[in-house]
């Protein structure tokens, strides 16, 4: 390797520093979205393998936004490993019982990666693109984290949720996913309402958690944003 080519390496490699962590956010924005648009036009067995697959996508997605400490990313490879295991056997053998583990432990994944993200956005001392980018994930993976709860719950005790418009709705993950972000948004459209009291308990700790994250979350940016303001001037 001659030394003209040094410097195209090493511009590279801070290129793909720069870079790389962002791709992990388009990621799992991206399998989200094609969570969302795909599964609607599915129906059968090739919308169950369609879910499956993308469900294990958006999972991995998730993970791969943790940064740092290498342990706390074992603890999330394991209930991912879990969670995806569960849910291709559960597609294989048709048994509800892994299908409803697999929810359980994704409900654990999804939260873990959430609350390393909110710790990570409360450690920072700036606020660049990057910060940006974590916040508006643990929106989203807030959102998810409470869809993928809901599905248990409806899983576990059926008629915990209805849809009032279509009353045939299979209430299964996708669907959640559409409720758990009108919830966290308190956009309250109406049409798919909680049925029990565990449902709505839960119902009401995602709008809690949706108001005190963006409540918390503006300030925590806005207070770190001032001292920046300070020195550039």
């Amino acid at each position: 390797m001659n030394g003209a080519q040094l410097p195209i390496l090493h511009r590279l490699r801070e290129w793909w520093k720069y870079i790389s962590p962002r791709l992990t956010y388009v990621g799992l924005w991206a399998s989200l979205a094609m969570l969302m648009t795909i599964i609607p036009f599915t129906k059968g067995e090739t919308g169950a393998v369609a879910l499956t697959t993308l469900f294990s996508v958006m999972l991995i997605a998730a993970v791969m936004t943790i940064r740092g400490n290498r342990r706390l990313k074992l603890i999330a490879l394991f209930f991912l490993i879990l969670s995806i295991s569960a849910r291709w056997l559960s597609l294989l053998t048709g048994e509800i019982v892994l299908e409803t583990a697999s929810y359980i432990f994704s409900s654990a994944t999804l939260a873990w990666v959430t609350l390393l993200l909110i710790r990570s956005l409360f450690q920072t001392k700036i606020v660049t693109s990057t910060t940006v980018w974590v916040a508006i994930s643990g929106y989203i993976l807030i959102g998810l984290t409470w869809a993928s709860v809901f599905t248990v719950l409806e899983s576990m005790a059926p008629g915990s949720f209805k849809d009032t418009v279509l009353p045939d709705t299979v209430m299964n993950f996708p669907v959640m996913i559409y409720y758990s972000f009108v919830t966290l948004a308190t956009l309250g459209y109406g049409d798919i309402v909680p049925m029990t009291q565990e449902a709505r308990g839960l119902v009401i700790m995602e709008v809690l958690t949706g108001v005190l994250y963006m409540a918390i979350l503006i300030s925590r940016l806005v207070d770190t944003w001032k001292p920046r303001e300070r020195v550039s001037k």
